[in-house]
C-alpha cells in the first residue's frame, strides 16, 4: 500500500542543475504553461492513461518500477497499480487488494501532502499555486517530441521534497513524466502514456463490495 500512495510521492534522475528561487519569484512563462495544461485536462470529460511509476534509491543506487493505470474526472479517480486498485469517488477511498481479497475503506481528505499530488494526480495541478514556486527551465527534445521543462519548490522549507520536476509535451501540453525528489534521499518518477479522452459514468470510479463475494471489509472512516 505505501508504494501506491507514494504516488502521487503525486505523479523522475535529477536532471540539468538546480537552480534557487527566491521566495518572491513565480515565473511567468512556468505559470502559463501550467494554466494552459490544466485547462486543457480540465476540458476533457474524463482521461484514461498508462503510466510507469519507478522508485529510486539515491543511497542505495536502486530503483525499482511497476506500471500501471488510471483514470480521472474531476476529483475522481481510479488507479491500478502491482497488485492495488485504488477508487475515489471524490469523497471516499476504496483501496482494493484482488489477492488478498481485501478492501480498505477512508476518507479522501485523509491523505497527506505527500501522497495526495501523485495518487491523485490531478489534485496536484490544481494545487500547484497554493503550494509551489515555479520556474521554467528550458525546452529539451525527448523521444522526438519538444518537452517543457518546468522545476516547482515548495514553500514550505520543513516539506520532506526538495522539489518537483514535469516535463510537459509542447504540442498537445500533455503530461509527459513528474519526478518529485524527495530529502531523504527518495525519489520517484512518473511517466504517462496512450493519454485518451471518453466520458465515464459516476460508477467507474466507486468500488462495490458486493460484487466481490467473501471480500474483507476493512472500514477505516
Amino acid at each position: 500500500m505505501t508504494t501506491v500512495n507514494n504516488i502521487g510521492a503525486l505523479l523522475i534522475l535529477i536532471l540539468g542543475v538546480l537552480i534557487p528561487v527566491t521566495a518572491q519569484e513565480e515565473d511567468p512563462v512556468a505559470g502559463k504553461i501550467l494554466d494552459d495544461f490544466k485547462a486543457r485536462i480540465q476540458s476533457y470529460p474524463a482521461i484514461q492513461s498508462e503510466f510507469r511509476f519507478t522508485i529510486i534509491d539515491t543511497k542505495e543506487n536502486s530503483e525499482s518500477s511497476l506500471e500501471g493505470k488510471f483514470s480521472m474526472k474531476g476529483e475522481k479517480y481510479v488507479l491500478k497499480m502491482g497488485n492495488m486498485e485504488v477508487y475515489c469517488d471524490g469523497q471516499t477511498i476504496w483501496s482494493y487488494l484482488p489477492e488478498e481479497q481485501e478492501v480498505n475503506i477512508s476518507e479522501s481528505s485523509e491523505i497527506t501532502e505527500g501522497e495526495g499530488y501523485f495518487e491523485n494526480p490531478m489534485r496536484f495541478f490544481t494545487l500547484y499555486k497554493k503550494d509551489f514556486f515555479y520556474k521554467f527551465i528550458d525546452e529539451r527534445t525527448t523521444e522526438g517530441k519538444t518537452m517543457y521543462i518546468i522545476d516547482l519548490y515548495p514553500k514550505d522549507l520543513e516539506k520532506g521534497v526538495s522539489r518537483i520536476r514535469i516535463l510537459i509535451a509542447k504540442q498537445d501540453l500533455s503530461l509527459y513524466s513528474a519526478r518529485y525528489f524527495g530529502k531523504d534521499g527518495m525519489h520517484y518518477l512518473l511517466n504517462t502514456t496512450n493519454l485518451t479522452s471518453k466520458p465515464l459514468p459516476d460508477s467507474w470510479f466507486r468500488f462495490d463490495p458486493l460484487k466481490h463475494p467473501g471480500i474483507e471489509v476493512i472500514d477505516l472512516r
